[in-house]
């Protein structure tokens, strides 16, 4: 592709600018993923610039397979993505992941540039198609894994989904034919709070930022006055193709780092609750 870049002599990572941008690429142990950055200085001054950057970081991440997090200085854009040479065009590939990098910095930056907080992101579209192949495939691979599953149709989309079991949780895929890509998302919320609740509302936002700093699912939380809650939602999207090896592997790999998201805000959100469980359990010992 003509990119220069620089090592710094780390064995695993790499530096290098791609229009104008300054990317990180790091390599798994495996040799099978390579995880694409990019830190944006972005300081925030106060505790309103760090909740409007949440809501638009939080906004953007609903309608991307970007990772976004922030931190007081810097808001890191970051993509794991499947690199091996099966990849049919792989330098096109590569383009594309960057492109949607790349894509969703601008998305970020053009919001926080609008002087109404409320407004909201253009819907998600997804690609209107039959799927065919990717969903073929990917239920002959979940069935190998011994799952169950069924059709399940989501009234704001005409792509076709399904819902499976998968050890103790309930999984949903929606599938892309064109790109050959799988939506993966846990059919039930990770974790809801009251919205009454402010104490525990502005700690699952910081829960999910800080989720979305160590795992590569993106996580969200919604807002539903309905039923006055607030839930923590995690999703995949990846490629799905015959050509990738060990697709059983692979899709536990996925289906595992969403499972562990919704252990890790469990975990953070009842930390005070177990530690005072133990507390009394030691104290009735």
């Amino acid at each position: 592709m003509g990119i220069k870049y620089e090592s710094h002599n780390y064995e695993d990572t790499i530096w290098f600018d791609y229009q104008d941008m300054d990317f990180e690429a790091e390599e798994d142990k495996g040799g099978r993923y390579i995880t694409l950055e990019y830190m944006d200085w972005k300081e925030l001054h106060d505790a309103e610039e760090a909740l409007r950057m949440r809501r638009i970081i939080n906004k953007v991440n609903r309608n991307s397979d970007v990772v976004i997090s922030t931190t007081v200085k810097f808001t890191y854009y970051r993509r794991k993505i499947l690199f091996i040479e099966e990849i049919p065009n792989i330098e096109d590939y590569l383009r594309s992941e960057l492109q949607e990098l790349i894509r969703i910095y601008e998305m970020v930056n053009e919001a926080l540039q609008k002087d109404n907080e409320n407004e909201k992101s253009g819907k998600w579209q997804p690609i209107d198609i039959e799927s065919t192949q990717t969903k073929d495939l990917f239920i002959k691979t979940i069935r190998e894994m011994g799952c169950d599953y069924e059709p399940w149709k989501d009234e704001e989309s005409r792509c076709e989904s399904i819902v499976f079991d998968y050890q103790t949780e309930t999984y949903r895929a929606t599938f892309f034919e064109v790109t050959k890509k799988v939506l993966l998302e846990n059919h039930y919320s990770l974790y809801n709070v009251a919205l009454n609740d402010m104490d525990k509302v502005n700690q699952l936002r910081e829960v999910v930022n800080k989720v979305n700093q160590e795992h590569d699912a993106v996580t969200v939380y919604t807002i539903d006055c309905v039923t006055n809650k607030m839930y923590a939602e995690a999703s995949h999207t990846v490629p799905f193709m015959a050509e990738i090896p060990n697709l059983l592997t692979y899709l536990h790999s996925i289906l595992n780092d969403l499972y562990l998201v919704r252990m890790d805000i469990k975990c953070e959100m009842e930390a005070d609750e177990i530690e005072e469980q133990r507390i009394m359990d030691r104290e009735a010992n």
